[in-house]
């Protein structure tokens, strides 16, 4: 096979019996470009590319009008090829524009039916994408996605470019997901990946990619649906990537970080400490492949430091929570204002910070907590996807400090906070237990505080609801349990003092008994509960 650089010498030949004014000028000024294009694509010389777009533009001056060839719209194709990847290389957005405009007119040329429109309608549809990523226009997102499913409805399975569109496709439907949140834009996604994965059989260079890809959009799906197929099935394909990205492989850090958010999640659902430690673990060596300066250091502190947090609730070994803290601060100055994953870091340091408070007492941890939570919330506004998630982690840090100061300002906005949060999680999320039974505890302390009525019958609805989200086994029914039983003490409490009906003692009594099993002799909140059972 011929090098580019012989094709190269071989094209400038072919231009040089060619002068101005001959036939063919256009025909060899167009092969040598694209011969220089190529060589481009090999070595990365911005010189050949450079030249490239030159001889295009001189191609395209001896083709004013399109003809039965197509010749063109073909220059103003391969012009359009050629700024695009001087934009990717240089980022000169003059030439992002220009490409749009030229790809315009070649699609413009190339109506229904004609050979190349699927080639001018997947090219134009990528740009118009890349113009999204640097500009955040949606109308650019949108019409990328229209361009590209009709570039597909072109490359029927079996066609040798389908690949290509799907991957396209698959890309801008992502992107769409990250700004709209929309779960449909996710399975799409899947779907795609599912059909480029079966294209990169075993033994195809490119397979350990879309694994990895695919694996990683189950992981996604999964956050969102809560459907545990999804996330074996991703753990599963992640593993198998890793096995394709041995160590010194230059994609082996994004593998160890996403199968290690993966054992993460699967830790949330079962409460397997060997997926916690494995993914601690992973998360590590991915740190380690991503010294300061790297672009993806900021995730790895971040998803590092969310595990140790995890992990010191299990097991309740302060220096993982320090070391948590310390992670999670170095990831914020990775994140400034405006980056946007720096919610996602202001709720977890928060969340640390809070898990300290509770650990030592100080109250400096709880103020910042509550800080930080405010400015997580306000820069995910309503209908941006990390909204949920910012009103529950404020409000719960709210419901602590009205423990500590009692003041009441504090449990009725954590109140206001946590009912439109239940709204925006989807029945049978793992966070809608903890959720109802941050509302229920809520209600209940505003209970204590002011004895309306309404509020004890909601936290004992609140609370049974939350309950049944709790199965034997899961995590987090100890505390929903004991919490559930002192609301229902209370309520029978406040029935017997309003009513004086025995009955009522009898159950009070009955659940404070119970809920003493909770907290055996030697626990800290024993004496509470022998003082409301007294």
């Amino acid at each position: 096979m011929a090098s580019t650089d012989d094709d190269v010498s071989r094209k400038r030949e072919e231009l040089e019996r060619c002068p101005p004014g001959n036939d063919g000028r256009d025909v060899a000024l167009f092969y040598l470009a694209d011969a220089l294009r190529e060589r481009f694509l090999e070595k990365g010389e911005i010189d050949d590319l450079n030249e490239a777009i030159m001889l295009h533009r001189d191609a395209l001056e001896l083709r004013p009008v399109e003809n039965e060839k197509y010749d063109r719209s073909t220059s103003l194709n391969d012009l359009a090829v050629c700024l695009s990847h001087r934009y990717v290389k240089l980022g000169a957005v003059d030439d992002l524009e220009e490409a749009i405009t030229l790809g315009r007119e070649a699609l413009q040329l190339r109506s229904p039916g004609c050979p190349g429109r699927a080639m001018c309608l997947s090219n134009l549809g990528s740009d118009l994408q890349r113009r999204f990523t640097k500009k955040a226009d949606s109308c650019d997102l949108e019409e990328a996605i229209q361009l590209h499913r009709a570039a597909l409805e072109l490359r029927p399975p079996g066609h040798r470019q389908r690949y290509f569109t799907l991957s396209a496709l698959a890309f801008s439907l992502s992107d769409r997901y990250e700004k709209q949140g929309s779960v449909r834009d996710l399975e799409e996604v899947v779907t795609l990946g599912q059909e480029q994965l079966e294209l990169r059989p075993w033994g195809h260079p490119d397979r350990d990619i879309f694994l990895h890809n695919l694996a990683r959009d189950l992981r996604r799906t999964f956050a969102n649906t809560a459907v545990i197929s999804d996330l074996e099935e991703s753990i599963e394909l992640h593993r198998v990537a890793l096995e394709l990205r041995p160590r010194g492989h230059s994609d082996r850090s994004s593998t160890l970080h996403e199968l290690a958010l993966c054992l993460s999640n699967r830790h949330d659902e079962y409460g397997v400490t060997g997926d916690l430690e494995e993914a601690i673990t992973l998360g590590r060596e991915a740190l380690g492949l991503h010294p300061p300066g790297h672009p993806d250091r900021g995730e790895s502190l971040h998803s590092l430091a969310c595990d140790l947090r995890k992990r010191f609730v299990k097991q309740a070994a302060i220096h993982d929570l320090e070391e948590s803290i310390k992670l999670h601060r170095a990831a914020s100055e990775l994140r400034p204002s405006g980056h946007p994953e720096q919610p996602s870091t202001l709720r977890e340091l928060a969340l640390c910070l809070s898990n300290r408070h509770d650990k030592l007492g100080v109250v400096d941890d709880l103020e910042e907590a509550v800080t930080l939570g405010r400015e997580a919330l306000e820069r995910c506004p309503s209908g941006h996807p990390g909204h949920g998630k910012s009103l529950q982690c404020l409000a719960r840090d709210l419901r602590k400090r009205f423990v500590q100061t009692t003041a009441i300002g504090d449990l009725d906005e954590s109140i206001e906070l946590l009912r439109p949060a239940l709204e925006l999680c989807l029945i049978g999320h793992p966070a809608q237990s903890s959720l109802l039974h941050e509302l229920a505890l809520c209600l209940s302390h505003r209970h204590d505080k002011r004895g309306a009525a309404d509020d004890l019958e909601e936290a004992v609805l609140r609370g049974r609801a939350a309950l049944e989200l709790c199965p034997p086994g899961h995590p987090d029914r100890g505390v929903v349990l004991y919490n559930n039983l002192r609301a229902l003490a209370n309520y029978h409490r406040a029935r017997f003092q309003a009513q004086h009906a025995i009955i009522n003692l009898h159950e009070a009594i009955a659940f404070y008994r119970h809920m003493l099993r909770f907290r055996p002799a030697g626990h800290p909140d024993r004496a509470s509960s022998l003082h409301d059972l007294a």
